[in-house]
């Protein structure tokens, strides 16, 4: 064969080769440039935290919310976002991490909403997510853990902002240091996660900025 001939052929496999490949050279351009993407805000402080009060049915009184923001600083709606609780560890006694057992992921309800799981989230937008709630003691709900003991139920808990409650495992947190991840999910958005560590003393105080120090989320 001439040079000319391995020239042509090698300009045919080359032209051949950018053919199969341009569409998904487009498609990973596509979506790292113009595709939706999430991310967490949280801060230790108001409106993040903050005291407000708990009305309804005969009921009135204050309640601690913790929550964080979750923002699209993609270039399109992230369609039906979801948010989980993925997984809990609490320090024992020698300050190491241990997991919970058997322990099912649970997803968190949007603030402001009635058990919505997924929300579409537009470019720029910011929605808030309730991590839990700190009931005055006067009025704080009962666990539906099966294993809680009658020395735990008379502790304050951190509830979690769980659409129900489980009798097979922890809805709350009793006083004690923790660490929780959470997780975003998306339908056309990559899954991003969150560690968020929270150390509860079990005292309530009425004014915010002093409740703020014997619950710190980080």
């Amino acid at each position: 064969m001439q040079v000319s001939d391995w020239v042509l052929i090698g300009a045919t496999l080359f032209l051949g080769s950018i053919a199969l490949l341009a569409p998904y050279i487009i498609e990973k351009w596509k979506y790292r440039f113009y595709s939706a993407k999430l991310d967490f805000i949280f801060f230790h402080r108001p409106p993040f935290c903050h005291i407000t009060q708990m009305r309804g049915a005969g009921a009135d009184f204050a309640v601690y919310y913790f929550r964080f923001k979750i923002v699209n600083i993609g270039k399109i709606q992230a369609d039906q976002c979801e948010v989980v609780v993925e997984n809990i560890l609490k320090e024992d006694e020698t300050k190491r991490l241990k997991e919970f057992i058997g322990f099912s992921p649970v997803w968190l309800k949007w603030s402001g909403t009635q058990n919505i799981r997924y929300l579409s989230i537009q470019p720029d937008r910011e929605v808030f997510c309730d991590i839990g709630r700190i009931h005055h003691p006067d009025h704080e709900p009962k666990s539906a853990y099966r294993n809680i003991t009658e020395k735990e139920r008379k502790q304050n808990k951190f509830f979690f902002e769980w659409p129900e409650r489980f009798y097979s495992q922890w809805d709350c947190l009793l006083p004690g240091k923790y660490q929780i991840k959470i997780a975003i999910y998306s339908k056309n958005a990559k899954k991003i996660i969150k560690k968020f560590n929270i150390a509860w003393s079990g005292i309530w105080k009425d004014q915010e900025s002093v409740m703020l120090n014997e619950l710190v989320i980080s």
